[in-house]
């Protein structure tokens, strides 16, 4: 089987990777966010929210693998956070989406008038997308949300909650009585991380995703999370392994560039066949997820959990090959270091998705009818 990004893929990421290296501030030493809006309206322009709107509502009907390039540019230039939950649910309501949401939510999803961030982790709630304890009850929600992207910004959210038939996906206004927002005090404050609390919130009749399949669009929504997030991992891991190679070249001590001494190449050798792994792991996840393969499920988690652990390795390592510089506020390298961390722990943890690689493999092994305990120890 021939596996290989086609022109107009890579035309694309480029696109996106050059548009983004004029957005300056995104990669300033400062943590501030002043700017997030330039840089989401100049990606709002070039027309990125649209690629997974279908062409009925006026997309471009793309897969969210011909996306992949894209979203490593916009971790490697730490795009708004949000970007991904725009992009994730258009993909997710082309897919489970009633007719009238596709038509309500997805032209102005394209143009980028709505910002929506996917409320989905709680407190002292398993990583599964099918444990979380919001609830819709008479249709009224009830819950609160933890690590809700660019929370205080949104103008929607999609809920993840316990519905009459099972967990669903439900499209919540933000500013619906009942919705509250307390911003977090985090590692990566220009991700925007904050709590959303839903006091009994009414929602619209036509609130849920997939109405008769609302586990399925919940669970795609997790999957197809993970797998772009995989993505944007790979981007900071790649531009954090370039700027240690580069400093590597040019930074002289003892009358030779410090990339010369063999520790330091071994080092950066290393880094650099962990970071192809990962490629391949992140392409295949990301292919499964769009194709809804057989091994979906196993291959997203193995490249959510290897991504995560190769973009740390690479972070901690490149810094550490900048010598003291590199724990300097003014070099920047920490903006890079807190995005991966707060994108490790989204759409499921490392070892949540390690546990469910073992349950799957378990289950193709001895049918996928085998009992399974999901709750991780």
């Amino acid at each position: 089987m021939y596996f290989a990004f086609d022109e107009d893929q890579k035309s694309l990421g480029d696109t996106v990777a050059r548009l983004l290296a004029d957005q300056d501030g995104l990669r300033a030493p400062d943590l501030g966010r002043d700017a997030v809006d330039p840089a989401r309206t100049a990606l709002a322009e070039l027309g990125l929210f649209a690629m997974m709107v279908p062409e009925e509502q006026g997309g471009a009907g793309l897969k969210a693998v011909d996306l992949a390039l894209s979203l490593e540019a916009l971790g490697g230039a730490l795009a708004p956070a949000a970007v991904l939950d725009t992009l994730l649910l258009s993909e997710v309501l082309g897919s489970h989406g009633t007719a009238a949401q596709r038509d309500a939510f997805l032209p102005p999803l394209a143009a980028g008038e709505l910002r929506v961030s996917v409320a989905l982790s709680e407190k002292g709630c398993d990583d599964a997308p099918h444990a979380v304890l919001a609830r819709v009850s008479d249709g009224r929600l009830t819950g609160t949300k933890l690590l809700v992207r660019e929370a205080a910004d949104a103008t929607h959210f999609a809920v993840a909650a316990q519905g009459p038939a099972g967990p669903g996906l439900f499209l919540v206004s933000a500013k619906a009585a009942g919705v509250s927002i307390r911003a977090h005090q985090d590692i990566d404050p220009t991700s925007g991380l904050g709590a959303v609390t839903f006091d009994d919130v009414v929602l619209d009749p036509d609130a849920l995703v997939g109405a008769g399949h609302s586990a399925a669009a919940v669970e795609r929504l997790f999957d197809g999370g993970a797998a772009m997030s995989a993505c944007l991992q790979l981007g900071i891991a790649a531009r954090m392994l370039d700027s240690a190679v580069e400093y590597a070249r040019t930074r002289v001590q003892f009358g030779k560039p410090i990339g010369s001494f063999q520790a330091l190449k071994h080092r950066c050798a290393d880094l650099a066949v962990a970071l192809e792994a990962a490629r391949s792991a992140t392409y295949y996840g990301i292919w499964a997820y769009s194709e809804d393969a057989p091994d979906r499920a196993r291959a997203v988690s193995m490249a959510k959990a290897y991504a995560g652990e190769v973009v740390r390795e690479v972070c901690n390592e490149a810094i550490q090959i900048h010598g003291g510089m590199g724990f300097t506020w003014e070099l920047g390298l920490h903006r890079y270091l807190r995005r991966a961390k707060v994108i490790e722990h989204a759409f499921g943890a490392a070892i949540w998705h390690n546990e469910r690689i073992l349950i799957e493999t378990l289950r193709d092994e001895f049918g996928q009818d085998a009992t399974v305990d999901w709750k991780v120890a």
